[in-house]
Parts: structure tokens; sequence; C-alpha cells
């Protein structure tokens, strides 16, 4: 049986981070899915440290690992995809916007035969500036890595093992999982997932981080 490596980025979300992992474990488990579940803290300043050594501590199947600095999630990302053995890797955010039930509804469009499949959710009242800021992003993967305009991409997606050595083996300064994927395959597939506001806290992103990630594409994946 083919083995599913998840990988979480985890900043302060102490909140919520038990619950999806203890769904995730649910989902495989009903499944007879041999599985690991890979757990980065990129540095949290809640308690979020206690509640994934406790995790790992119960379940063997749970590897957490502790960065010292805050790295942003694209390179905590990297680095939890740097240490998975799976046949196919899923990333999966920490907030519970993403729902793990929907984990075998990419791993089923995979094996179809993709390199990546994107979970994408149908959502109203998103923020006016996280709505200009995807758009931005989604015209910029358009333009410049030959995006399909019907494709979609987000946090929530599966890939197999070859597309994940060469996450790992990427050089570029500035790590965006999205872009190097789209720079090495256009065999991507977009599956519909449901959507859940998160229960907790709030998003970490601003207009200003928005438009600072939209210069920094351009320039590492764009003109570079």
């Amino acid at each position: 049986m083919e083995k599913i490596s998840v990988v979480i980025p985890v900043y302060n979300s102490a909140a919520s981070i038990e619950q999806v992992v203890y769904r995730l474990i649910q989902c495989f488990e009903s499944k007879n899915q041999e599985f690991e579940i890979i757990l980065v803290d990129d540095c949290s300043r809640d308690n979020s440290r206690e509640i994934l050594t406790m995790l790992s501590d119960r379940d063997e199947r749970l590897q957490t690992y502790f960065l010292e600095a805050n790295h942003g999630q694209q390179e905590t990302l990297k680095y939890g995809i740097m240490q998975t053995r799976g046949n196919y890797i899923i990333t999966i955010d920490d907030d519970l916007e993403q729902q793990p039930e929907d984990i075998f509804l990419l791993i089923n469009e995979i094996q179809k035969g993709f390199d990546v499949v994107y979970g994408v959710a149908m959502r109203e009242g998103y923020a006016f500036h996280r709505q200009l800021g995807s758009n931005l992003v989604d015209l910029f993967f358009t333009l410049f890595l030959k995006k399909p305009r019907h494709l979609r991409v987000s946090s929530f997606r599966i890939m197999n093992r070859s597309v994940a050595e060469t996450i790992a083996e990427d050089t570029t300064d500035f790590v965006y999982l999205s872009a190097i994927i789209l720079k090495n395959s256009q065999n991507i597939a977009n599956v519909q997932v449901s959507y859940q506001k998160r229960p907790y806290g709030q998003s970490n992103y601003d207009v200003k981080k928005l438009l600072k990630l939209y210069v920094r594409l351009v320039y590492y994946y764009g003109i570079n």
C-alpha cells in the first residue's frame, strides 16, 4: 500500500492543531491507510510546542520539528516536505479552514496520473485585500509561469514523490511552493473541497505583506 505523508506548518495554532491532527488520523484509520504526519512549528509564540510534543509522544506516526526562528509558511512547508517518506505528500493548514475529511478527494484525484492536485474551495465573504492579493498571484502565475487560466492554486494540495523531491532540491532564495511546482510541471488538476471559516484567530496577511509577496514572486520567479 502506498504511504501518505501530511505536512502541517504550525504557527500559533494551539487552539486548533490537536483537532486537525486527530481528524486526519481518524480519516486515515477509517481507510486502513498507511500514513505519517509531519508537524513543523515555525517558532510559535503560544503553547503550540507543548501540544505538538504531547501529540507526537502519543503516536509514533507523528513527527515534530521546531524551527528556532520564524521562517514563514513556505520555508516551513519546504522543510517539512524534506522530512517526508511517503509516495504522496499532502500539505494542509493548521487553522481548520481546510477540512481534514477532504484528503481522500485529493488522493483519489492524483491517482488518475496527475503530478499535483490542488483542493479549491468556493467561499464567499473573502476580505477584499485577501481577494486582491490572490488575484494578483493568480495573474502572475498565468503570465509568467504559463498556468492555465482555469487552474487555481491553494495551500491544500497533494503531490507525487517526484514533485516533492524537485521542491526539496530547488535552490531559489525565495521559497514559494506553487511557483516551483508550476516551473516544473503542468500536469496539475483541481478538485473542489469544502471550506469553513476558521474558528480561532485570524489571518496574518495584510495589504503590505501581500504586495511584498507579489514583488518577490516577480523578482525571483518572473525576471530571474
